[in-house]
Protein backbone atom coordinates (compact mmCIF):
# COMPACT_ATOMS: atom_id res chain seq x y z
CA UNK A 1 0.00 0.00 0.00
CA UNK A 2 3.19 2.54 0.92
CA UNK A 3 4.25 3.08 -2.73
CA UNK A 4 0.85 3.67 -4.73
CA UNK A 5 -0.07 6.10 -1.59
CA UNK A 6 3.12 8.04 -1.70
CA UNK A 7 2.41 8.27 -5.74
CA UNK A 8 -1.44 9.20 -4.66
CA UNK A 9 -0.72 11.36 -2.02
CA UNK A 10 0.97 14.58 -3.15
CA UNK A 11 -1.15 15.00 -6.67
CA UNK A 12 -4.13 14.49 -3.63
CA UNK A 13 -2.63 17.58 -1.87
CA UNK A 14 -2.27 19.68 -5.04
CA UNK A 15 -5.70 18.97 -6.16
CA UNK A 16 -7.03 19.85 -2.35
CA UNK A 17 -5.61 23.24 -2.88
CA UNK A 18 -6.54 24.05 -6.19
CA UNK A 19 -10.15 23.17 -4.29
CA UNK A 20 -9.36 25.87 -1.29
CA UNK A 21 -8.17 23.15 1.08
CA UNK A 22 -4.55 24.90 2.55
CA UNK A 23 -2.00 22.60 4.13
CA UNK A 24 -2.95 22.29 7.58
CA UNK A 25 -6.49 21.44 6.70
CA UNK A 26 -5.75 19.02 4.00
CA UNK A 27 -3.49 17.35 6.56
CA UNK A 28 -5.94 15.36 8.54
CA UNK A 29 -7.76 14.83 5.39
CA UNK A 30 -5.04 12.77 4.00
CA UNK A 31 -4.47 11.53 7.11
CA UNK A 32 -7.28 9.99 7.13
CA UNK A 33 -7.05 8.68 3.75
CA UNK A 34 -4.19 7.12 4.86
CA UNK A 35 -5.17 5.05 7.98
CA UNK A 36 -7.83 3.77 6.14
CA UNK A 37 -5.67 2.13 3.33
CA UNK A 38 -3.39 0.80 6.30
CA UNK A 39 -6.40 -0.60 7.93
CA UNK A 40 -8.45 -1.90 5.15
CA UNK A 41 -5.15 -2.70 3.01
CA UNK A 42 -6.48 -1.08 -0.11
CA UNK A 43 -4.92 1.16 -2.27
CA UNK A 44 -6.04 5.16 -2.27
CA UNK A 45 -7.29 4.38 -5.71
CA UNK A 46 -9.57 1.94 -5.84
CA UNK A 47 -11.15 3.30 -2.09
CA UNK A 48 -10.97 7.33 -2.69
CA UNK A 49 -10.53 7.28 -6.70
CA UNK A 50 -8.40 9.36 -8.62
CA UNK A 51 -6.59 12.74 -6.38
CA UNK A 52 -9.06 14.86 -8.49
CA UNK A 53 -12.10 12.73 -7.70
CA UNK A 54 -11.53 12.71 -4.20
CA UNK A 55 -10.81 16.30 -3.79
CA UNK A 56 -13.58 17.49 -5.47
CA UNK A 57 -15.76 14.98 -3.06
CA UNK A 58 -13.69 16.75 0.05
CA UNK A 59 -13.86 19.90 -0.22
CA UNK A 60 -17.29 19.76 -0.74
CA UNK A 61 -17.85 18.35 2.45
CA UNK A 62 -15.56 20.69 4.81
CA UNK A 63 -17.06 23.84 6.12
CA UNK A 64 -17.38 26.65 3.40
CA UNK A 65 -15.56 29.12 5.28
CA UNK A 66 -12.61 27.07 5.96
CA UNK A 67 -11.82 26.40 2.17
CA UNK A 68 -9.72 29.44 0.42
CA UNK A 69 -11.41 31.68 -1.65
CA UNK A 70 -9.47 30.52 -4.60
CA UNK A 71 -9.70 31.38 -8.24
CA UNK A 72 -10.68 28.71 -11.39
CA UNK A 73 -6.84 28.17 -11.12
CA UNK A 74 -6.54 27.12 -7.72
CA UNK A 75 -4.97 30.68 -7.27
CA UNK A 76 -5.24 33.18 -4.27
CA UNK A 77 -4.19 36.77 -5.10
CA UNK A 78 -1.17 36.52 -3.10
CA UNK A 79 0.32 33.54 -4.50
CA UNK A 80 -0.10 35.18 -8.02
CA UNK A 81 2.29 38.16 -6.36
CA UNK A 82 4.12 36.04 -4.36
CA UNK A 83 5.16 33.80 -7.37
CA UNK A 84 6.39 36.50 -9.01
CA UNK A 85 8.47 37.43 -6.59
CA UNK A 86 10.05 33.66 -6.40
CA UNK A 87 10.64 33.77 -10.20
CA UNK A 88 11.87 36.94 -10.11
CA UNK A 89 14.59 36.07 -7.43
CA UNK A 90 15.75 33.44 -9.21
CA UNK A 91 15.65 34.79 -12.52
CA UNK A 92 17.95 37.36 -11.03
CA UNK A 93 20.33 34.78 -9.55
CA UNK A 94 20.78 32.88 -12.82
CA UNK A 95 21.56 36.03 -14.66
CA UNK A 96 24.02 37.38 -11.97
CA UNK A 97 25.63 34.17 -12.51
CA UNK A 98 25.61 34.07 -15.96
CA UNK A 99 27.11 37.76 -16.51
CA UNK A 100 29.92 36.39 -13.76
CA UNK A 101 30.87 33.72 -16.16
CA UNK A 102 30.64 36.33 -19.54
CA UNK A 103 32.54 39.02 -17.54
CA UNK A 104 34.98 36.37 -15.69
CA UNK A 105 34.70 38.33 -12.54
CA UNK A 106 33.43 37.92 -8.86
CA UNK A 107 31.72 41.41 -8.55
CA UNK A 108 29.51 44.00 -10.58
CA UNK A 109 30.22 47.97 -10.07
CA UNK A 110 27.52 49.06 -9.46
CA UNK A 111 26.29 52.89 -11.19
CA UNK A 112 22.99 54.95 -9.13
CA UNK A 113 21.76 54.46 -13.44
CA UNK A 114 21.88 50.89 -13.33
CA UNK A 115 20.80 50.23 -9.47
CA UNK A 116 17.89 52.53 -10.13
CA UNK A 117 16.95 51.07 -13.19
CA UNK A 118 17.22 47.57 -12.24
CA UNK A 119 15.17 48.20 -9.22
CA UNK A 120 12.48 50.06 -11.42
CA UNK A 121 12.35 47.09 -14.17
CA UNK A 122 12.02 44.37 -11.62
CA UNK A 123 9.10 46.70 -10.45
CA UNK A 124 7.63 46.96 -13.33
CA UNK A 125 7.71 43.14 -13.94
CA UNK A 126 6.11 42.22 -10.38
CA UNK A 127 3.62 44.82 -11.60
CA UNK A 128 2.52 42.80 -14.20
CA UNK A 129 1.34 40.30 -11.77
CA UNK A 130 -0.77 42.80 -10.11
CA UNK A 131 -3.58 42.49 -12.55
CA UNK A 132 -3.91 38.90 -12.06
CA UNK A 133 -3.84 38.74 -8.30
CA UNK A 134 -6.49 41.85 -8.31
CA UNK A 135 -8.65 39.70 -10.77
CA UNK A 136 -8.83 37.19 -8.53
CA UNK A 137 -9.86 39.20 -5.48
CA UNK A 138 -13.30 40.47 -8.12
CA UNK A 139 -11.92 43.47 -9.33
CA UNK A 140 -11.69 43.01 -13.32
CA UNK A 141 -12.36 47.13 -13.72
CA UNK A 142 -9.96 47.80 -11.48
CA UNK A 143 -7.21 44.93 -12.91
CA UNK A 144 -7.26 46.61 -16.76
CA UNK A 145 -6.20 50.40 -14.35
CA UNK A 146 -3.21 48.23 -12.99
CA UNK A 147 -1.76 47.64 -16.14
CA UNK A 148 -0.83 51.50 -16.25
CA UNK A 149 1.70 50.51 -13.27
CA UNK A 150 3.85 48.27 -15.60
CA UNK A 151 4.38 51.17 -18.29
CA UNK A 152 5.11 53.45 -15.38
CA UNK A 153 7.66 51.68 -14.01
CA UNK A 154 9.16 50.93 -17.00
CA UNK A 155 9.41 54.45 -18.44
CA UNK A 156 10.72 55.43 -14.91
CA UNK A 157 13.60 52.49 -15.89
CA UNK A 158 14.65 53.95 -19.27
CA UNK A 159 14.85 57.84 -17.42
CA UNK A 160 16.67 56.08 -14.85
CA UNK A 161 19.08 54.17 -17.59
CA UNK A 162 19.70 57.08 -19.59
CA UNK A 163 20.23 60.52 -17.26
CA UNK A 164 21.23 59.00 -13.77
CA UNK A 165 24.85 59.25 -12.77
CA UNK A 166 26.84 56.15 -14.82
CA UNK A 167 30.07 56.58 -12.55
CA UNK A 168 30.57 52.92 -10.33
CA UNK A 169 29.50 54.48 -6.55
CA UNK A 170 30.50 50.42 -5.34
CA UNK A 171 30.72 47.00 -5.87
CA UNK A 172 28.77 44.18 -5.18
CA UNK A 173 29.81 40.68 -4.61
CA UNK A 174 28.34 38.00 -6.26
CA UNK A 175 28.47 35.80 -3.08
CA UNK A 176 26.28 38.44 -1.25
CA UNK A 177 23.52 38.41 -4.35
CA UNK A 178 23.74 34.53 -3.94
CA UNK A 179 23.30 34.59 -0.76
CA UNK A 180 20.21 37.00 -0.09
CA UNK A 181 18.64 34.99 -3.03
CA UNK A 182 18.89 31.96 -1.77
CA UNK A 183 17.38 33.07 1.69
CA UNK A 184 14.48 34.39 0.08
CA UNK A 185 13.90 31.49 -1.87
CA UNK A 186 14.23 29.48 1.56
CA UNK A 187 11.89 31.75 3.22
CA UNK A 188 9.07 31.77 0.40
CA UNK A 189 9.70 27.60 -0.24
CA UNK A 190 9.21 26.81 3.13
CA UNK A 191 6.53 24.86 5.12
CA UNK A 192 3.69 26.56 6.20
CA UNK A 193 4.01 27.78 10.08
CA UNK A 194 1.67 25.04 11.89
CA UNK A 195 -1.45 26.49 13.66
CA UNK A 196 -0.61 27.10 17.64
CA UNK A 197 -4.18 26.02 17.69
CA UNK A 198 -5.67 22.39 16.20
CA UNK A 199 -7.88 23.11 12.57
CA UNK A 200 -10.76 23.44 14.29
CA UNK A 201 -15.01 25.20 13.06
CA UNK A 202 -13.63 28.54 13.24
CA UNK A 203 -17.01 31.49 12.86
CA UNK A 204 -17.36 32.73 9.09
CA UNK A 205 -15.18 35.49 7.93
CA UNK A 206 -17.00 39.01 7.61
CA UNK A 207 -18.58 39.50 4.60
CA UNK A 208 -17.47 41.46 1.72
CA UNK A 209 -20.79 43.28 1.35
CA UNK A 210 -23.40 44.03 4.02
CA UNK A 211 -25.96 41.45 4.63
CA UNK A 212 -29.11 43.58 4.33
CA UNK A 213 -27.30 45.51 1.02
CA UNK A 214 -28.81 43.86 -2.03
CA UNK A 215 -27.40 46.00 -4.71
CA UNK A 216 -23.63 45.81 -2.92
CA UNK A 217 -24.32 41.97 -2.52
CA UNK A 218 -25.13 41.67 -6.52
CA UNK A 219 -22.35 43.73 -7.70
CA UNK A 220 -19.86 41.96 -5.42
CA UNK A 221 -21.09 39.17 -7.06
CA UNK A 222 -20.98 39.98 -10.67
CA UNK A 223 -17.57 41.00 -10.06
CA UNK A 224 -16.48 37.61 -8.45
CA UNK A 225 -17.93 35.88 -11.37
CA UNK A 226 -15.86 38.01 -13.70
CA UNK A 227 -12.77 38.48 -11.75
CA UNK A 228 -12.24 35.69 -10.11
CA UNK A 229 -13.31 32.93 -12.38
CA UNK A 230 -13.65 34.40 -15.58
CA UNK A 231 -17.27 34.38 -16.51
CA UNK A 232 -18.11 36.71 -19.64
CA UNK A 233 -19.35 40.34 -18.34
CA UNK A 234 -22.84 39.72 -19.72
CA UNK A 235 -23.47 36.09 -18.25
CA UNK A 236 -21.88 37.45 -14.46
CA UNK A 237 -24.46 40.21 -15.00
CA UNK A 238 -27.48 38.06 -15.94
CA UNK A 239 -26.40 35.92 -13.41
CA UNK A 240 -26.48 38.75 -10.68
CA UNK A 241 -29.62 40.07 -12.03
CA UNK A 242 -31.74 36.85 -11.44
CA UNK A 243 -30.28 36.97 -7.71
CA UNK A 244 -31.37 40.12 -7.27
CA UNK A 245 -34.72 39.54 -9.22
CA UNK A 246 -35.11 36.60 -6.59
CA UNK A 247 -34.22 38.84 -3.70
CA UNK A 248 -36.98 41.35 -4.28
CA UNK A 249 -39.73 38.98 -5.64
CA UNK A 250 -38.87 36.44 -1.77
CA UNK A 251 -38.15 40.16 0.05
CA UNK A 252 -35.37 37.91 2.10
CA UNK A 253 -31.72 39.49 2.41
CA UNK A 254 -29.27 37.89 0.01
CA UNK A 255 -27.30 36.28 3.19
CA UNK A 256 -30.03 34.61 4.26
CA UNK A 257 -31.34 33.38 0.98
CA UNK A 258 -28.24 32.65 -1.19
CA UNK A 259 -25.02 32.27 1.92
CA UNK A 260 -22.05 34.39 1.56
CA UNK A 261 -21.42 36.11 -1.52
CA UNK A 262 -18.13 34.01 -2.27
CA UNK A 263 -19.16 31.21 -1.90
CA UNK A 264 -22.29 31.65 -4.09
CA UNK A 265 -20.08 32.48 -6.50
CA UNK A 266 -17.90 29.69 -6.30
CA UNK A 267 -21.23 27.39 -6.45
CA UNK A 268 -22.60 29.10 -9.74
CA UNK A 269 -18.93 28.88 -11.58
CA UNK A 270 -19.13 25.66 -10.97
CA UNK A 271 -22.09 25.18 -13.59
CA UNK A 272 -20.52 27.43 -16.09
CA UNK A 273 -18.40 26.38 -19.19
CA UNK A 274 -18.40 29.20 -21.08
CA UNK A 275 -15.19 31.58 -19.58
CA UNK A 276 -14.02 34.99 -21.26
CA UNK A 277 -9.76 35.61 -20.30
CA UNK A 278 -9.39 39.52 -20.04
CA UNK A 279 -6.78 40.59 -22.98
CA UNK A 280 -3.81 40.75 -21.71
CA UNK A 281 -3.61 37.27 -21.04
CA UNK A 282 -4.62 36.01 -24.44
CA UNK A 283 -3.07 34.79 -27.30
CA UNK A 284 -2.54 38.33 -28.95
CA UNK A 285 -0.36 39.48 -25.74
CA UNK A 286 1.35 36.15 -25.79
CA UNK A 287 2.50 37.04 -29.28
CA UNK A 288 3.42 40.55 -28.53
CA UNK A 289 6.06 39.28 -25.75
CA UNK A 290 7.43 36.50 -27.82
CA UNK A 291 7.92 39.30 -30.85
CA UNK A 292 9.66 41.25 -27.86
CA UNK A 293 11.94 38.34 -26.97
CA UNK A 294 13.14 37.90 -30.72
CA UNK A 295 13.95 41.14 -30.69
CA UNK A 296 15.73 41.08 -27.07
CA UNK A 297 17.14 37.57 -28.58
CA UNK A 298 18.94 38.88 -31.82
CA UNK A 299 20.08 42.23 -29.86
CA UNK A 300 21.83 39.80 -27.24
CA UNK A 301 23.11 37.54 -30.17
CA UNK A 302 24.75 40.62 -31.91
CA UNK A 303 26.32 41.79 -29.06
CA UNK A 304 27.82 39.40 -27.59
CA UNK A 305 28.95 38.45 -30.98
CA UNK A 306 30.78 41.53 -31.45
CA UNK A 307 32.03 41.31 -28.36
CA UNK A 308 33.75 37.72 -28.89
CA UNK A 309 31.33 35.71 -26.29
CA UNK A 310 30.98 33.54 -28.91
CA UNK A 311 29.61 30.76 -26.36
CA UNK A 312 26.78 33.28 -24.27
CA UNK A 313 25.46 34.18 -28.51
CA UNK A 314 25.28 30.63 -29.78
CA UNK A 315 24.66 28.68 -26.35
CA UNK A 316 21.93 31.28 -25.09
CA UNK A 317 20.83 34.03 -27.26
CA UNK A 318 20.37 31.90 -30.45
CA UNK A 319 18.38 28.64 -28.42
CA UNK A 320 16.12 31.39 -26.44
CA UNK A 321 15.80 33.05 -29.91
CA UNK A 322 14.68 29.88 -31.44
CA UNK A 323 12.17 29.36 -28.87
CA UNK A 324 10.70 32.60 -29.23
CA UNK A 325 10.43 32.28 -33.08
CA UNK A 326 8.95 28.63 -32.45
CA UNK A 327 5.93 30.19 -30.09
CA UNK A 328 5.09 33.10 -31.84
CA UNK A 329 4.85 30.94 -35.53
CA UNK A 330 2.48 28.86 -32.61
CA UNK A 331 0.18 31.52 -31.54
CA UNK A 332 -0.13 33.29 -35.03
CA UNK A 333 -1.25 30.49 -36.74
CA UNK A 334 -3.73 29.47 -33.56
CA UNK A 335 -4.90 33.67 -34.04
CA UNK A 336 -5.49 32.79 -38.01
CA UNK A 337 -6.94 29.89 -37.24
CA UNK A 338 -9.36 31.46 -34.82
CA UNK A 339 -10.10 34.54 -37.63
Amino acid sequence: MTEPFERWELPARLALGDQGIGYHLANPIIADVRAHCEFSGQNPYDAFGSPEEFALAAAADQPAHLRENVDRHGMLPTDYLSGTIFILVLLGTATAVFYAILGRTLSFAATPAFLTGLIMIGLALFAGSVPRAVRASGHPRLANWTLTLVGLFGALSVASFMLLPKEPVIRVPLLAIVTVSMLLLWLMTRQPARPKQPVEYAPPTPRTAPADDTAAWCQRLSGLLVGRYDLPPQRAAELAREAHDHLTATGNTPTAEFGPVEEYARDLAQHEPERKLPFWSGTGAQLVAALATINLGILAFNSWTDEGQLWAAYGVALPATAAAIYAAIRLGLRLLKRR
